[in-house]
This record gives C-alpha cells, structure tokens and sequence, in this order.
C-alpha cells in the first residue's frame, strides 16, 4: 500500500507539468480548417468486412463576410478512383452551422458538443455502374493536437449501418 501512495505521489505532480493541447478548447471549424490540409483514411464494411483506403488533400477558406467556410476536398481512393467534393460551412450561430455539398441531401447539421464537432447528413452515392442510393452520415471531429483532427463517421442505409470511416486529418 506504501508503495502506491509513493507512485501516485510521483505521478501526479508529472501528470500536472503535460502541456496544454487543443483538446482542452473547443474545434472551431473555420479555424483548423483555413489552408491545406492532408487526411488519410479508411471506409471499412460493416456487411463484408473490407477496407477501402482513401487520401485527401483539402483547402479551407473563410468568408468572414458570409461567415462561410468552403472546404474543396480532392479524394484518392486506393483502388484509383479519385473524386472532389466542395463543402460550404455557414455559421449560423457560435458553435452550429449548416453545410452543404454537391452529394448531401438538403442541408447538413453540424453543431459543437463538448469541445468536438458532430455532422449529420444525408448523400447521395453512385455505384461504378452509375446506380445511385442514398445513405446517412453521422461524424464526430475530436481534436486530438493542434494539428490533428479525428474524424470518424458510422454510415447508415435505412435503419442499417453499413460502414464507418476513419480519417486522420493533420495542418501543414
């Protein structure tokens, strides 16, 4: 017992002297967002288990008069397939936003929780044999340091959930 008041005695004045990160404060979207940034990711099957990779180069600018954050998205996907998607973040109130993209149905809601940033939408997605289907997107953005945000997303058809996503976002 002596020795683990000595260990928590050692402990905890280090745990008190780790710097402060950004997690502490909350993710701004048109603050990490502004400029390049680089993600690299994976969708993974929920019905057959299988990984598809995926690259993204992104470049955010703000519109403080618009109070809009475009974000153009080029995607590389590990079979070849490449894709640009452009998202418009229009901030409605501190913390909430609403977005849209050539691929989501009506508009996304996006709101801070905590320090994070949930999205929740709908798109439209086309098979290569250009069939189209429409799935849900429901995202968390966690910053992890000031350079990195993780964004997950569990992705729904019907009342299904076919796949999740992970990406790892860092700044230049």
């Amino acid at each position: 017992m002596r020795r683990l008041f000595v260990l928590l005695a050692l402990v905890f004045p280090l745990m008190a002297l780790q710097p402060a990160h950004a997690a502490d404060k909350p993710l701004v979207l048109e603050e990490f967002f502004r400029g390049t940034l680089k993600a690299k990711g994976t969708f993974t099957s929920r019905i057959d288990g299988t990984k598809r990779g995926l690259d993204v180069v992104m470049k955010g600018t703000w519109d403080r008069k618009t109070q809009t954050l475009t974000l153009v998205e080029d995607f590389v996907f590990s079979d070849g397939e490449k894709d640009r998607k452009t998202w418009r973040f229009k901030k409605i109130a501190p913390g909430r936003y609403t977005g849209t993209r050539e691929d989501v149905l009506g508009d996304a809601k996006i709101w801070q929780e905590g320090q994070d940033i949930r999205l929740a939408y709908e798109a439209r997605l086309k098979t290569k044999g250009g069939s189209t289907f429409d799935v849900r997107f429901d995202d968390l953005l966690k910053q992890i340091d000031p350079k990195t945000v993780l964004n997950t997303a569990t992705v729904h058809w019907w009342f299904l959930t076919v796949g999740d996503v992970e990406l790892r976002i860092t700044r230049r």
